[in-house]
């Protein structure tokens, strides 16, 4: 500890020569090499003899690829399963055969693992079952404590049909990057990380596109002049993601919003809903044109792009799309046409265009309509969001955030949560009812949630908490969550929580139990001493979580993410603090209150945050050093705790941004 805080008094002392230090450019990124390179596998074999109840593999397997693969998408899964054997150390021309075969089985993806005493026979009903039974043998034999399969028939079938992540360290569409990947000439999806992707269970990825760039419509005369470019790299990526069973997704904000001069607009004023900012129009789908115009948008992408996975869309929300984009407190609309319409028929007219589009195109791709409404609580205002959801039409699936609108006791307080949250597991009983809702209408229903980490730590790739993606995945179930889309840009690294929530959770037994599942997923990486040290870790780790302040203001302008860089002050500046998801802003300031004020106390930040590193820090202890990289999010912690012991003697106001009393970095410096 004490040379923990000597180097960090060294690096702020360094701090103070400079405004802000610089941060790595894309060529430094060693980690895109990391996840580029070959997988490796670590097995923590010490028996040398089977029982009477197992088969060994010691002498050797050979695989028989009998499964009927006419588009060759499993070749990477035979090819890996081949890669596995050789690096555990198992001959491949030996006399144990491993058999895949098509079956008959209930659902897609589902899977038998037939184990006798000659053979392993992988059945499935489709390629995708069968590279699941695959990476399946391999981690029933990683879990294994020698080279043996126990006899015997193990059925799989997912929950979770649909488990969309992200490019890692794909380019952000929007400000402050504002790139766009389809435009460059940078592979984003190296064979070997989507490898590691399908291992994990990943089976869809989104990327963002916009229709002005995508799309060809009737309406307008003129496509994109790089409208080509971007399609044939689409291609190129949906090709590649699909040798490893991986689709992708387009993710969009559509229809957006038109300026004045937008030549959509002018050639067809008629599209023009509600005025938006003065001068420019909210899109209102009743006219004829509008129907065309979301139709064809559809049908260009899809019927260019035939093997594109499917759209998801924030209908409404996040940003001005449709009339209902304009509707005030008590959802009242300023158009014409809109202002006799029920919410939900505005957002069903736009979706039943694009959905004809899309399926006219590609029967199968999936369409996502994201309800992006991180403060709605059920309550006054919140049952048009229901009838939304009840009234979605046929072949779309609506989405929700599992957390948003949510609430938990900290130190005896109601405590409400808005989007993302790793630290407090769920649902929300706004995604509840509208969950319920779709159900009874028989709507697809999603769930946005974040894996790996939230904005609570978003620069720490993987927080060790598989016990609440447990908590999460058996609502789900118990709800008729079908399709997760486990990530926003952030909180999609190829690790065990991406494993938990994309393979190990969905592919789960109904019965399973928590402390099964835990125990399941150490015994994969652990030896077999070191698993219930491991899972208690776990546990410890989840229950110090737990105490993270339940505020977006901590979670979005608080220190955990970046407090290692701020700089210190010798005196109060009363700068204000920076957004923990922009890298585009000044450096953070001292205002420390607006991360917590209006919600807790600072004695109460100190207590919640104090709980969360005395805790996390005796998991470490258990772990007793067998995994360094545990020791950043417990710096984080220290800092963390650091900085908020200056609140004892400091006096803040609100977040009207005065701060008086000693600064309080300085202060933590020398306490």
């Amino acid at each position: 500890m004490r040379i923990i805080l000597f180097c960090w008094l060294g690096f702020c002392l360094a701090a103070l020569a400079q405004e802000a230090p610089l941060s790595p450019g894309e060529s430094e990124w060693k980690f895109v090499d990391v996840l580029a390179a070959p997988m490796a596998w670590h097995p923590h074999w010490t028996r040398t003899t089977k029982t009477d109840r197992e088969v060994s593999l010691h002498g050797g397997i050979q695989v028989e690829a009998r499964f009927p693969d006419t588009d060759s998408v499993l070749e990477t899964a035979y090819d890996d399963l081949d890669n596995f054997f050789t690096a555990v150390g198992v001959p491949t021309d030996g006399p144990f055969r491993i058999v895949t075969e098509r079956i008959p089985t209930p659902e897609f993806e589902a899977f038998n693992l037939v184990v006798s005493e000659n053979e392993c026979r992988i059945q499935a009903n489709d390629a995708e079952g069968i590279r699941r039974g695959i990476f399946f043998l391999e981690d029933e034999l990683l879990r294994a404590d020698g080279p043996f399969l126990t006899m015997g028939e193990t059925q799989r079938s997912p929950f979770i049909e649909t488990r969309i992540s992200r490019c890692f360290f794909g380019p952000i569409k929007r400000p402050p990057m504002n790139r766009d990947e389809l435009l460059d000439d940078v592979d984003y999806y190296p064979n070997e990380y989507l490898n590691r992707l399908a291992h994990d269970g990943v089976n869809a990825l989104w990327m963002t596109i916009e229709f002005k760039d995508l799309c060809k419509t009737s309406l307008l005369d003129a496509a994109s002049p790089d409208r080509e470019r971007r399609l044939e790299k689409l291609r190129k990526t949906v090709a590649k993601c699909r040798r490893y069973g991986i689709d992708v997704l387009l993710f969009t904000i559509e229809p957006y919003f038109m300026t004045a001069g937008n030549p959509l607009l002018l050639a067809h004023p008629e599209l023009g809903g509600a005025t938006y900012a003065q001068s420019a129009r909210y899109f209102c789908p009743f006219s004829d044109a509008s129907q065309t115009y979301l139709r064809e948008a559809l049908h260009s992408i899809f019927s260019e792009v035939p093997e594109l996975g499917g759209l998801i869309n924030i209908s409404y929300g996040e940003a001005p799309t449709t009339c209902l984009s304009s509707a005030d407190a008590d959802w009242r609309i300023d158009c014409p046409t809109c202002t006799n319409k029920e919410p939900w028929e505005i957002h069903s007219a736009a979706l039943s265009a694009m959905e004809r589009g899309m399926h006219e195109a590609a029967p199968d791709a999936k369409l996502i309509s994201w309800l992006y409404a991180a403060e709605n609580r059920p309550g006054v205002g919140f049952e048009p969001l229901i009838e939304i959801a009840r009234h979605t039409p046929p072949g779309v699936i609506v989405q929700y955030n599992f957390e948003s609108g949510g609430s938990k006791l900290q130190l005896g307080k109601e405590r409400r949560a808005s989007d993302y949250w790793l630290s407090y597991i769920g649902p929300s009983d706004a995604f509840k009812i509208i969950a319920d809702a779709a159900r009874d209408e028989a709507v697809g229903m999603s769930a946005k949630i974040q894996a790996c980490n939230s904005h609570e730590v978003a620069s720490i790739p993987y927080i060790p908490v598989p016990g609440q993606l447990f908590g999460k995945y058996r609502a789900m179930r118990e709800l008729g969550v079908t399709t997760v889309m486990q990530c926003w840009y952030f909180g999609n690294l190829p690790s065990m929580m991406n494993r938990a929530a994309a393979s190990a959770l969905p592919f789960a037994p109904e019965d399973m139990t928590k402390d099964e599942f835990l125990e399941s997923l150490a015994r994969r990486d652990w030896a077999a001493v070191d698993v219930p040290r491991v899972v208690e870790a776990w546990r410890l780790f989840a229950k110090a979580y737990d105490n993270y302040p339940l505020t977006n203001a901590f979670q979005f302008y608080g220190p955990t993410t970046g407090g290692l860089v701020w700089p210190l002050h010798l005196k109060p500046v009363q700068l204000p603090l920076g957004p923990t998801w922009r890298v585009d802003y000044p450096i953070s300031g001292d205002r420390i209150g607006e991360c917590f004020s209006g919600t807790h106390t600072y004695p109460e930040v100190l207590e919640l945050c104090g709980a969360l590193s005395d805790m996390w820090n005796r998991g470490v202890e258990l772990l007793d050093g067998k995994r360094p990289v545990k020791y950043i999010f417990l710096f984080s912690l220290l800092l963390v705790k650091l900085f908020l012991s200056a609140l004892e003697r400091s006096v803040f106001m609100s977040s009207k941004n005065r701060v008086r009393g000693r600064n309080l970095a300085t202060e933590a410096l020398w306490r």
